[in-house]
């Protein structure tokens, strides 16, 4: 997923699940933010850019590589900080020149993706972006590290890295970086900063009306999640209350005969149906009700047997229930 390189930090791994978007927004933008703010999580990466205050970009990259922006950018984000249950956000102040040049990234076009620098004639891709005289970037990095290179009329620009607040002339700490093992390269040609200037997407976003209507889509899926769950476990105790009946049965009728199935019933019927099985002072008082008609049938023996099976096999199943 998309990493930029660090600059420097303001905040850092806070946890999400402790923001609400319209309030982060509105504190980097009443603040006059310039920079990028970062939200992290384990399927996907979003990146705003601020400049003065305004929202100039707003980027979404999945894992797969797949990119939203703007709007979609900014609505699939609220989805992840109120479903995912986890994420991290991060801001990083820049100078203004910097955070043009992110935002003229992230508007741009990506010519090659994560390819690794070691299979790379790069001197020859380096050819060809002065040669084609492109305003664009190249970006070097590894799961853990990112630096770029800001090219503007085929000519370096200068360079992004780690702790950096503005464009450096030192290419040192991409050349460290692309001397690490498995370095790959994005290169990304960019538009002018002119022309991509103008839109603030606060301005042009509901983003209180895209988090509340979020957060009540969210909602109204737990609860959906909830109710179907009731169900199922009111289903499923439905049928082990009626499995543990016809148990009931069997074994009464064991001891008793074919009249067994009708004093079951019977003595269920008086105590409220078959949940008394499971209900503490039911499942007595249904216990002995079988016990008295049983002493009309058969011998103080098999009584006391039935009994001890009877209650071994309710008292089982309620444990389990």
């Amino acid at each position: 997923m998309f990493l930029l390189p660090k600059g420097n930090p303001l905040f850092e791994n806070l946890a999400v699940t402790k923001l609400k978007l319209p309030d982060v927004l509105l504190k980097l933008s009443t603040g006059g933010f310039t920079g990028y703010s970062s939200f992290v999580f384990q399927t996907s990466t979003v990146i705003l850019v601020f400049e003065a205050g305004k929202l100039v970009s707003a980027l979404l990259e999945d894992r797969n590589g797949k990119r939203q922006n703007g709007f979609e950018a900014l609505s699939a984000l609220a989805e992840l900080m109120v479903s995912s249950g986890s994420g991290t956000m991060n801001v990083y102040k820049l100078s203004k020149d910097l955070t043009m040049c992110i935002h003229a990234l992230l508007e741009g076009e990506t010519l090659y993706k994560a390819q690794e620098l070691k299979l790379i004639d790069i001197n020859s891709l380096l050819g060809k972006v002065k040669n084609d005289r492109m305003n664009g970037c190249l970006r070097i990095y590894t799961e853990e590290h990112s630096a770029m290179i800001f090219y503007k009329e085929g000519n370096p620009l200068g360079f992004f890295h780690d702790g950096s607040g503005d464009i450096e002339s030192s290419s040192s700490e991409s050349q460290k970086i692309a001397g690490l093992p498995g370095a790959k390269i994005d290169l990304f040609a960019t538009q002018s900063v002119e022309e991509i200037m103008g839109i603030n997407l606060l301005e042009v976003a509901n983003i209180q009306k895209i988090w509340d209507t979020t957060v009540a889509l969210h909602q109204s899926e737990i609860d959906r999640t909830n109710k179907e769950r009731q169900e199922r476990d009111i289903k499923a105790a439905t049928l082990r209350l009626a499995e543990l009946e016809e148990q009931v049965k069997v074994i009464v009728g064991e001891y008793v005969g074919k009249v067994g199935r009708g004093i079951v019933d019977k003595e269920l019927s008086e105590n409220g149906g078959n949940s008394c099985l499971i209900d503490e002072a039911g499942f007595a008082k249904f216990l002995a009700g079988i016990e008295r008609a049983a002493k009309l049938l058969i011998s103080g023996t098999n009584i006391k047997a039935m009994m001890e099976k009877l209650s071994s096999t309710i008292t089982n199943a309620r444990s389990e229930s």
